[in-house]
């Protein structure tokens, strides 16, 4: 499993919180050694603005009986041990690292996992953004209505509960749920993490799956892939539909379900023209429903229901009464 440091998060839009020791520490060093002018323009090219730079050595904000502390970006800490990564190595500065969130308002993670662990929970996350996501924030630009948050929809609760637990993967994260509009919103700084590290576009027209996607081993690629399917696949009688606007990621997905699940037999991709935009699909043949059931499956409850009930029915025609379960319990 990779490892995800600091330095692999996108600079520009991360804000961290040192705890006060440490903090102190940082501050102090550059102190004794430098002014602030050859500091800043031997190691930042003048780009350091001094008021700034005040604020973030104070750390704690004072305003009438209020008490704020001061996150600092991620870009000056990274700069920092660049510089100097004999006093501020990364692994360090991670374990002094309380929390971080990113640019204006964005919710806190606080108590975050560092450095991130590229294991199950994340590759959902990754899944559920490309597939039913949006990362919003829109970093820098004006922000068209109802696009400024990020989030995760689906009316399954179920899905939304777990999704919820699996951002855990980050740290201590808060996340608020309307199960009646099937939403799920989650701090910006996730999704601008998510896409960074894995260089990829969340949007439904221009996700792709990572490159890096293909060389995991298939015991996490399945818990992906159920992810996905949660989001982007519908059940038949004879078969389960993968489907999107986005061409080029289908193409993707089916050349990871070949890479990684040889036995699960998978039909060449597939255009629906009769909607306003083209849909394209392609689906897991009936003859390997049981292969798809036991190795990647639905977190679905409905989708996973369905699933068994058409195995069960396939197998009780041609097995007289036979059914899925005493088939798996009495082979």
């Amino acid at each position: 499993m990779r490892k995800f440091h600091i330095n692999k998060f996108p600079q520009d839009r991360i804000y961290i919180l040192l705890d006060e020791k440490f903090h102190k520490k940082l501050f102090w060093f550059i102190k004794r050694n430098f002014r602030f002018k050859e500091f800043n323009k031997i190691y930042f090219r003048n780009k350091l603005n001094w008021n700034n730079y005040k604020q973030w050595k104070r750390r704690l904000a004072k305003s009438n009986k209020t008490h704020k502390v001061r996150f600092i970006p991620l870009w000056f800490i990274v700069n920092m041990s660049k510089n100097f990564k004999d006093n501020f190595p990364i692994p360090e500065i991670e374990n002094h690292i309380i929390a971080l969130h990113g640019p204006s308002s964005s919710s806190v993670i606080w108590k975050p996992n560092l450095p991130l662990i590229e294991e199950r929970r994340l590759l959902k996350i990754l899944a559920h953004l490309i597939g039913d996501g949006h990362v919003g924030g829109g970093f820098g630009t004006k922000l068209p209505r109802g696009k400024s948050s990020s989030q995760y929809r689906n009316f399954d609760r179920g899905l939304l509960d777990q999704f919820s637990k699996d951002l855990q993967v980050f740290g201590k994260v808060k996340t608020t749920i309307n199960y009646e509009r099937g939403e799920l919103f989650i701090p910006n700084s996730l999704g601008y993490i998510i896409e960074h590290i894995y260089k990829v576009n969340t949007d439904t027209f221009n996700s792709r799956l990572p490159k890096e996607i293909y060389n995991i081993d298939r015991s996490i690629i399945s818990s992906f892939l159920r992810a996905f399917a949660d989001d982007e696949a519908h059940v038949y009688e004879a078969h389960i539909d993968f489907y999107s606007a986005n061409k080029y990621l289908l193409i993707d997905l089916m050349r990871l379900i070949q890479l990684k699940f040889p036995e699960i037999k998978i039909s060449s991709l597939k255009i629906n023209k009769n909607s306003k935009n083209p849909k394209y699909y392609f689906y897991v043949m009936g003859e390997s429903k049981e292969y798809f059931l036991n190795l990647i499956g639905f977190g679905h409850e409905q989708k996973h229901k369905e699933l068994v009930f058409n195995i069960e029915r396939s197998l009780l025609n041609k097995r007289g009464g036979e059914t899925w379960y005493d088939k798996k319990n009495n082979p």
